[in-house]
């Protein structure tokens, strides 16, 4: 486990890593300085990135419920992950551990699309649109009524940054990465005005988001601001406490 320091009455939220090594600049979720407050990092045994975005997550269930248990025994308050496609397993996670339980940025979804007018639609940037599933969408909350002002933008055509984040080349050029994430996301705009907002499902793409709603005009939501929600919930400051 590795992560921000702090001991264990300060740790605010344990982040599930997949088994993987990506490059993680900052506002990477798996970068702990992407965060101004304690952060614990545990890696699920077995979670390679295929495994995990293109099979469900297969298999992995169990894994993903003892690494949660022990960042809870590390003193973690909220427990999140640096895949979304890990919404799949959220209610296994959530109904085996007392603290508060967000696998996956599309939890966002619903309390997004109620900000916008009743017209707008909800974009959703991911890595892999080809099996990013139902399932996953049902396993966070997101209804069929709520799909339905959804569109879904997939970045697995993309020339560098898809084969980054599925650990096919090992340097990230992030200027490169990001004009394709921004070219993804104007494409949807400029096909579909009525795209209100973005959430980006993939956890590697929040060092993007300033650049995307520069380019779009839109807001983005992200796995960043999930985990600050999160931590805002839980995080308990004794010096304020009378």
């Amino acid at each position: 486990m590795a992560g921000h320091p702090g001991t264990a009455a300060e740790l605010d939220v344990g982040v599930l890593l997949l088994d993987n090594r990506l490059p993680r600049p900052r506002g990477d979720v798996g970068n702990a300085r992407t965060f101004d407050f304690p952060v614990a990092y545990a890696v699920i045994p077995g979670a390679d990135t295929a495994r995990v975005v293109e099979r469900r997550a297969a298999g992995l269930a169990d894994n993903a419920r003892d690494t949660a248990r022990a960042l809870v025994r590390l003193g973690a308050r909220a427990i999140s992950t640096c895949c979304g496609f890990l919404a799949i397993v959220q209610r296994e996670l959530a109904d085996i551990v007392d603290v508060p339980v967000a696998t996956s940025s599309l939890v966002q979804i619903p309390l997004v699309l109620q900000t916008l007018r009743s017209d707008q639609r909800v974009a959703v940037l991911t890595v892999n649109a080809s099996t990013l599933t139902g399932d996953h969408f049902a396993g966070v909350g997101v209804t069929d009524a709520h799909l339905a002002r959804v569109t879904v933008v997939g970045l697995e055509d993309t020339e560098h940054f898809n084969p980054v984040i599925m650990g096919e080349v090992h340097h990230l050029d992030r200027d490169r990465a990001q004009r394709e994430v921004v070219a993804a996301a104007t494409a949807a705009v400029q096909q579909d005005d009525r795209i209100g907002a973005f959430v980006f499902e993939c956890t590697n793409l929040p060092p993007y988001a300033d650049a995307v709603r520069a380019s779009t005009g839109r807001p983005v939501w992200d796995a960043t601001s999930l985990i600050r929600w999160l931590q805002s919930g839980v995080r308990c400051d004794q010096d304020t406490v009378s």
